[in-house]
């Protein structure tokens, strides 16, 4: 399915748009007023993340030939952030709309996840079989 394939350039600016949004929107919740130490603590580590997406956006040429596992390390820390935020969701509010939106976002971002890892490796792999002009 050649159609489902990304390319450098798209991955590329795939990560360094998460990465910004991400990190504008996680820093809501870590400068909120209403916001617990917990709910802070897990918008810290939400920025982390989105910041090292941008970071990865910004460097992608570089390391997707000298250090793809870089790259496939920060997206799997991405879904294990998104399927623990839903976890906790589910144990703090069960039967509540909350919960079953942190479930389909968690589902969302694995299979997002799961894609660029995909689309990730096959451009490591290209990327180490094309000659360097």
């Amino acid at each position: 399915m050649a159609f489902l394939q990304e390319t450098p350039r798209s991955l590329r600016a795939y990560l360094i748009l998460v990465g910004i949004l991400g990190t504008v929107a996680q820093l809501g919740g870590a400068l909120s007023p209403e916001s617990r130490p917990v709910g802070r603590l897990l918008s810290l580590i939400g920025i982390a993340i989105a910041v090292a997406y941008a970071w990865l956006g910004f460097s992608f040429k570089s390391l997707i030939t000298s250090a793809p596992r870089r790259i496939e390390q920060v997206l799997i820390a991405g879904a294990v952030y998104s399927i623990a935020l839903a976890v906790i969701v589910v144990v703090v509010y069960p039967s509540s709309e909350e919960a079953t939106a942190a479930l389909a976002r968690a589902a969302v971002g694995l299979v997002i996840t799961l894609y660029l890892l995909k689309n990730v490796r096959r451009l490591a792999r290209e990327a180490q079989t094309t000659p360097v002009a």
